[in-house]
């Protein structure tokens, strides 16, 4: 019996499934927080890609005149790879991150089959230049922590 645990024990091992996924460490190539386009201003954005709380991906408002919503669209960071331009993937795809200088990333969408279907330049945009709007929805959401009362 002992032989045949460790045997099911090597094999697990040898296949990766010993480790849970949550002590897998996957990590992207950009500071935590919230970035946006770069010809958008912190306080006016309405989209965001975010990176935080173990989570990656796009929070969004929609709607007449960005009216409804918020739509979020991040989900858990389990795996990254690196993959062509320099560019991370997040989880199994589609979207792929890449640092740039002056504290810029490039965030995009890439189809393995029909190839990058958008990109977006961005940069960071800390929590207190964003309008109270997005600042409450992504602390509600868990994505930033709540700014200290004064």
């Amino acid at each position: 019996m002992a032989r045949t645990t460790g045997c099911i024990l090597g094999v697990m091992a040898g296949l990766g499934l010993a480790v849970p996924l949550a002590a897998q460490t996957a990590k992207l190539p950009i500071a935590e927080g919230v970035w946006v386009k770069t010809d958008t201003k912190c306080e006016t954005a309405t989209t965001a890609h975010v990176f935080g709380g173990k989570r990656f991906g796009t929070f969004y408002f929609y709607g007449p005149k960005q009216s409804m919503g918020p739509a979020n669209e991040t989900e858990p960071l389990v795996r990254s790879s690196k993959v062509a331009g320099g560019f991370v993937m997040v989880n199994e795809g589609p979207l792929e991150v890449a640092p740039r200088p002056n504290g810029q990333a490039v965030v995009r969408a890439n189809s393995p089959s029909q190839g990058v279907q958008w990109t977006d330049a961005v940069r960071l945009c800390p929590p207190a230049t964003l309008s109270k709007k997005m600042r409450d929805a992504l602390t509600k959401a868990g994505l930033i922590k709540a700014a200290p009362r004064p």
